[in-house]
């Protein structure tokens, strides 16, 4: 495979021009999820972007957005998080250097996509992190599988289908994590309620974050 190696000294600039407080310790492991992205990238086609640069300011640095957003949620330290359709590891890679406490899974059905993040993880050594191989609901009847504080997802499935998958696996005070491109609904189905949202811009495009979580909490 190809190898594109990233320079140190332009991701630092890179990542200061987000304009967020974000710990120096995740420079040189997201330095080497870059190289290995691209590396693989090259001949699996994880994403639709090839340089490292592009990656970053406009698919890793949803992750930063999203950490910051989850600050504003009653998490406790050691949150368990669910990431469904994980694909390249976007956004829960970066998100999971940047949060490196509880526990976190990629699900991921794919099979070369889920080798990938295999293989990002053995070479980073993440604590309590970990890949699920199929689809969510075989990850739903595992006893690995605990109600979660958090599930995120991102383009995994229609999002009031999301709903009803998601809704038997989150604690009552937990929150169902949603990337999307338009605003939240403001009358959601069932039980849930939306408790926040954020849009934030990338690349001149507008992005949300919905936070719904079950009404009885």
């Amino acid at each position: 495979m190809p190898r594109q190696t990233v320079d140190r000294t332009e991701l630092a600039r890179l990542i200061a021009a987000v304009k967020m407080a974000l710990p120096s310790e995740i420079l040189e492991p997201l330095a080497v999820y870059l190289e290995m992205l691209c590396q693989w990238n090259s001949v699996v086609n994880l994403v639709g972007l090839r340089a490292w640069q592009e990656i970053l300011t406009k698919l890793v640095a949803d992750s930063f957005y999203l950490s910051a957003f989850l600050t504003r949620l009653p998490f406790p330290e050691n949150a368990m998080i669910w990431d469904l359709g994980s694909g390249a590891g976007l956004p829960g890679l970066p998100l999971r250097l940047v949060r490196p406490r509880g526990v976190y899974c990629f699900v991921e059905r794919r099979e070369k996509r889920a080798l990938f993040l295999s293989n990002v993880l053995s070479r980073l050594r993440l604590p309590d992190t970990r890949v699920f191989r199929g689809p969510a609901e075989q990850f739903f009847q595992t006893r690995r599988c605990r109600p979660a504080d958090c599930i995120v997802s991102r383009a995994f499935m229609p999002w009031r289908a999301l709903l009803d998958l998601t809704l038997p696996h989150l604690r009552p005070s937990g929150a169902l994590i949603v990337l999307a491109l338009t605003r939240a609904p403001d009358s959601p189905p069932g039980p849930w309620r939306v408790t926040a949202v954020q849009s934030y811009t990338i690349a001149g495009n507008e992005r949300w974050f919905w936070a719904l979580t079950p009404s009885g909490a």
